[in-house]
């Protein structure tokens, strides 16, 4: 009987816990801070940093992503950037390729494939231009077809980079 009458006051919490979401709707958000150095920042092989941007990266309705893209320029004229993005595996005969836009002239400079180190959700890629890329704030991921066309494919993530000044 007590097993019972526990069973029974059980039940509206498990209920509770089973409810519906609406058939795929988004149940939340989540932040997350990234611990960015302050102060002068040195690299041994560029030199001082000069310039620092970073900001969140966001899919789309139809291939859901996060992550966050940085860009460092250094006093010897090298630019650094890195993008880390949550993204599902691209299908076979298909990558993610990132973008660097100018949104000022629509220059736009390809950073290279997005590598997925275990094979999951987790991309990241690490790109080094010769020149400075402070005017290019924009970031672009897109879905390529794995068939030799330098063409952007379909855009499927995008950032906007904002320039953090050190102390």
């Amino acid at each position: 009987m007590k097993r019972l009458l526990f069973l029974l006051g059980m039940l509206p919490l498990l209920l509770t816990g089973c409810g519906s979401n609406g058939g795929g709707e988004t149940l939340g958000s989540e932040s997350f801070r990234y611990n960015i150095p302050s102060g002068a920042v040195q690299d041994l092989r560029f030199g001082k940093e000069v310039f620092f941007a970073y900001g969140p990266i966001s899919g789309t309705k139809e291939v859901p992503s996060n992550g966050l893209a940085k860009v460092h320029v250094f006093e010897k004229g090298v630019s650094l950037h890195t993008l880390q993005v949550n993204i599902a595996l691209p299908k076979d005969g298909y990558f993610y390729e990132g973008w660097l836009l100018n949104p000022a002239t629509n220059e736009r400079i390809s950073t290279g494939h997005l590598k997925s180190l275990f094979g999951d959700v987790r991309h990241n890629l690490d790109h080094q231009e010769e020149r400075d890329l402070r005017e290019f704030t924009k970031v672009i991921i897109t879905l390529e077809k794995d068939d030799g066309n330098p063409a952007p494919g379909t855009q499927v993530a995008t950032g906007t980079l904002k320039e953090l000044k050190r102390d």
